[in-house]
């Protein structure tokens, strides 16, 4: 092995730098710590220890001074009197990125297969068709019910795979919640089910489908379902399949002089191209809900 860390015929000796980068993220909290920040951007000490609660103060330093030694995290202070300080990625840190996101989705594939069923969280203020769906689903899920927006931000916690979600409840509404959801990081996916006519509204609502009232019984396990199925996949793909979602529903309630005007669906068209480009392959099998929907 020469100083350069490559063997004497040149190549590069990987598996040194393998277990090398390994170990700068092999203590319990520095993967969930450079997850936080690559959502967040950059966040305070306690901002930050509430995202990574139940975390020790004591352990949080530890492992932000670590990370600093390494050069993945940099400390930034905001004022001295008082003293205010936040905790950002460096561009050496963003680069772990896609690393991060593989580690989290195979985890999710793989070390929760003994968890049980999925469990399910419907929400809507119309109880009867609440108790309705609940039914349906609890066959397969594991079923918890909410009858407006504030019960629900009570009962959704990390535990919940999945929201079927009315738009219009009191307290929150399910726009609110959707935006709740996403700003607190819980990795769930949300089926809107409502009344409500989509419109060019929902192209930042990030939710994965959306079902318009009334429904059958079918329809709704099979979207809830295919939705679930969708966890095995990563991020990027899991996005472009809820693009593709919204393409097929404006397509429907849009003209093609309204869409080709319209700067939301120009936008969402375009992150949709965007990747394309990106993502090497998707599987058929979760593209034909979509492309049948988009041939309707």
């Amino acid at each position: 092995m020469t100083r350069s860390g490559r063997s004497s015929d040149g190549s590069a000796d990987e598996n040194t730098y393998l277990a090398e980068a390994a170990s700068l993220i092999s203590k319990k909290w520095y993967p969930v710590i450079i997850r936080v920040l690559l959502d967040a951007g950059s966040l305070g000490f306690n901002d930050l220890q509430t995202r990574l609660e139940p975390i020790s103060a004591k352990v949080l330093t530890d492992a932000l001074d670590e990370l600093q030694e390494t050069d993945l995290v940099e400390r930034r202070v905001i004022s001295e009197s008082p003293l205010r300080v936040e905790y950002s990625l460096t561009s050496r840190g963003e680069e772990l990125q896609a690393t991060i996101q593989s580690l989290a989705d195979w985890g999710e594939r793989h070390l929760a297969e003994d968890a049980g069923p999925p469990t399910v969280l419907v929400a809507d203020d119309d109880r009867r068709l609440a108790e309705m769906h609940t039914e349906w689903l609890e066959r397969d899920y594991d079923v918890r019910v909410a009858y407006d927006g504030d019960e629900t931000v009570k009962i959704l916690d990390g535990d919940v795979d999945l929201v079927v979600l009315d738009r219009r409840m009191p307290g929150l509404s399910g726009d609110e919640l959707v935006e709740w959801i996403r700003r607190n990081n819980l990795d769930c996916r949300i089926v809107v089910l409502t009344s409500q006519d989509p419109d060019t509204d929902i192209v930042d609502l990030e939710f994965d489908e959306y079902l318009t009232k009334p429904t059958d019984k079918s329809k709704i396990l099979d979207v809830v379902d295919t939705v679930l199925d969708r966890r095995e996949h990563g991020a990027l793909v899991r996005e472009y399949l809820a693009l593709r979602s919204k393409q097929a529903l404006l397509k429907t309630e849009l003209g093609y002089e309204d869409r080709d005007e319209n700067e939301e669906y120009r936008r969402l068209v375009t992150r949709i191209e965007e990747l394309e480009t990106e993502i090497d392959e998707v599987p058929e099998s979760v593209l034909r809900p979509i492309v049948t929907e988009d041939a309707s």
